[in-house]
């Protein structure tokens, strides 16, 4: 899935609602479709610290808690983020166009999706560094782990409010994730535990 707009532990706190979206349609083993692509999922924010003077780390830490169809209906989710990766529609700045060439319409595959109301031309957390390349990110899949393309950025699992949570921790000052950001989710069992990645 991918997130509808950015999120910075510097400006959130515990408690904010966040929303996102699935990027392809998610069927069962037996080819059922569960999650049909474009399926809002909301969730909420569980903590959120900046790295303090003396301190370690910030962090954010983000649980979901439902997908919402298109028809009302809602599906309660119990997941963990098993991949982080950079958004797939940031295009280098001699790439920059019209704004309708920014945002998920450029590369993403939700080509004939509308433009974004807001498009960002602020390039993902680590593609200020001059040997990043965006444009090329790899494609999650179901043995993508951890974080992908973006650099400083750990991510773990833990329980919050006797449900699984992920945490998204960094040696920078804040943790900031854009707005297109993809996830790819792992439903967990009902009662185990996180286990920390």
């Amino acid at each position: 899935m991918e997130l509808n707009s950015g999120i910075d532990s510097k400006k959130a706190k515990a408690g904010d609602a966040i929303t996102a979206h699935t990027s392809e349609s998610l069927r069962s083993t037996d080819d059922r479709l569960i999650l049909p692509k474009g399926a809002k999922v909301e969730g909420h924010i569980t903590q959120a610290t900046s790295r303090g003077k003396g301190g370690n780390e910030s962090s954010l830490g983000i649980q979901f808690d439902k997908a919402v169809l298109k028809d009302g209906g809602e599906i309660p989710l119990n997941v963990i983020i098993q991949a982080l990766a950079a958004p797939v529609s940031f295009s280098a700045p001699s790439d920059l166009g019209t704004p309708q060439s920014v945002g998920t319409t450029q590369t993403s595959p939700m080509r004939n999706a509308p433009p974004p109301t807001a498009p960002s031309a602020q390039p993902p957390l680590g593609a200020s560094e001059p040997d990043a390349n965006p444009v090329a990110s790899q494609p999650l899949d179901a043995k993508s782990r951890g974080v992908i393309g973006l650099r400083g950025l750990t991510l773990n699992a833990e329980a919050a409010n006797n449900r699984a949570a992920s945490v998204v921790a960094s040696n920078g000052k804040s943790v900031h994730l854009d707005g297109g950001t993809r996830m790819l989710l792992v439903v967990q069992a009902p009662g185990s535990e996180p286990s920390g990645q």
